[in-house]
């Protein structure tokens, strides 16, 4: 084999493993993450279909016990009315512990990062508008 043709078959070689690199398929640059307020509307629908809980829980042995101490206080109600009082809300129910941290939830999401609450309800509305018939 003469020196050039030795030279193409190891620039023919060099370009078969770069082309066989760049197009790895174990690679995919498809991101089918959904925007926030289509996962929460379907979290809603799911939710609905039983295929996911209600219910959000939370192990925290400081807060357990500050929200037992409340409530055996009766302090927890004037928390509640506080929480309610600082979103501007008219919740009735103030008084339970659920009550108390679904408000207060709120308010932190509220102080974190607003956009979430209102991607929230984007995500409520997306999912009540979308009724089949």
């Amino acid at each position: 084999m003469s020196d050039d043709q030795a030279k193409a078959e190891e620039l023919l070689q060099g370009q078969t493993e770069q082309a066989r690199h760049q197009t790895d398929p174990s690679i995919d640059d498809t991101d089918d993450t959904p925007a926030l307020e289509d996962a929460i509307a379907d979290a809603f629908e799911r939710i609905d279909a039983g295929d996911l809980s209600s219910n959000l829980t939370l192990r925290d042995k400081r807060l357990a016990a500050l929200f037992h101490g409340l409530e055996d206080a009766d302090d927890l109600a004037a928390v509640g009315e506080k929480a309610a009082a600082e979103l501007d809300s008219d919740a009735d129910d103030k008084e339970t512990r659920a009550a108390v941290l679904r408000l207060l939830v709120r308010i932190g999401l509220e102080t974190v990062d607003p956009s979430v609450l209102e991607s929230g309800k984007a995500g409520r509305r997306q999912y009540l508008e979308d009724d089949e018939f």
